[in-house]
């Protein structure tokens, strides 16, 4: 507790007012799992066997337990987390920024959950975001290889925890997000017949506003924007051409879809154009990005990827998407919702 004042009466003094988080479990079956989870796969256990992981591990609680305090001072501000979610304690939260982390860490959890990024598929008009073209030939044959692929995987890892865990996945659910697009709900789509699989359109997800740029190619934007161009290259996240949006202003726009994510328990494969899957995708990423390289990320429609969040990073495949010889009928026809 002293320890706690002083570090909070240092940063006052420099008027910065700290929070303080405190994780408090008391279910001994879920710090089990958690240990077996999480805790045997840091860096501390690479070379020990998970049974003696664990016993090390609970050591280290033991020792640690007689000297701890939990925070009883109401004059800090803080936010106490018990059994990974089952209530919160919150105390004397002030501000935007305070109240924005106790929202972010209200909706974490530590359930297994993977999170799949696809791009749409090709559209008759490809390069125009104006007209929101439908899918063209090739696009809903991309959206069949895509189902495929995605259902294939996860039949894939359902097997292997069955055979791991003993634990049927089958039924778990897959939760599609796509944009409003019309090509990339049509994509959607072809999920939409499947048990267990629901689909979603959602307008934050739509692609990045290209403005006065629309239909053109960097060379041309080049030519007729010189010193926009010129802006571009010196700051290609947060520089914004008229009229258009910048990949600052996407990430802005896709915070909430970020803290649905985290709250999310199912399966989400999200469906959208490239610009909103380099946002979110750099959010998740194993490595950190800075932001210059974020409009640089390529999503081919030669692959789709699988990320799974864990408490130590995010794991990530690169997985192939193969091309089937069979023409899909398209699954609907008769889209007309624009963005």
């Amino acid at each position: 507790a002293a320890r706690r004042r002083q570090i909070y009466d240092t940063f006052e003094q420099h008027k910065i007012r700290p929070l303080f988080v405190e994780y408090i479990c008391e279910n001994e079956a879920i710090v089990d799992e958690n240990i077996r989870k999480v805790k045997i796969s840091s860096p501390d256990y690479v070379t020990l066997d998970p049974d003696s992981a664990v016993q090390d591990f609970k050591r280290r609680i033991a020792n640690m337990e007689p000297y701890y305090e939990t925070i009883e001072d109401n004059d800090l501000s803080y936010i106490k987390l018990y059994n990974v979610g089952e209530h919160f304690v919150v105390n004397n939260i002030r501000g935007y920024l305070q109240s924005r982390v106790v929202f972010y860490l209200m909706n974490l959890h530590i359930s297994d959950r993977t999170i799949y990024l696809a791009r749409s598929g090709e559209s008759s008009n490809e390069g125009s975001y104006k007209s929101d073209a439908p899918l063209s030939e090739i696009g809903h044959r991309y959206a069949h290889n895509l189902q495929d692929a995605i259902l294939r995987r996860i039949k894939q890892r359902n097997d292997e925890a069955l055979v791991k865990t003993g634990v049927d996945m089958s039924k778990r659910a897959l939760k599609v997000w796509t944009s409003t697009h019309v090509k990339s709900y049509q994509t959607a789509e072809y999920f939409a017949q499947h048990e267990n699989v629901s689909v979603r359109r959602r307008m934050l997800l739509k692609g990045i506003n290209p403005g006065v740029c629309e239909n053109m190619s960097l060379q041309e934007v080049k030519k007729k924007f010189p010193e926009e161009y010129q802006e571009y290259l010196r700051d290609p996240y947060h520089h914004r051409y008229s009229l258009a949006e910048s990949y600052h202003d996407v990430s802005v726009r896709l915070e909430p879809v970020i803290l649905e994510l985290e709250r999310e328990h199912d399966d989400i494969l999200i469906i959208a154009p490239e610009s909103v899957l380099r946002c979110i995708y750099a959010y998740f990423a194993p490595q950190g990005l800075p932001d210059s390289l974020i409009p640089t990320l390529a999503f081919p429609r030669s692959i789709f990827v699988e990320l799974k969040p864990t408490a130590y990073g995010c794991k990530e495949r690169r997985i192939g998407i193969s091309p089937s010889m069979a023409t899909p009928e398209p699954v609907s026809d008769n889209a007309t919702e624009h963005n």
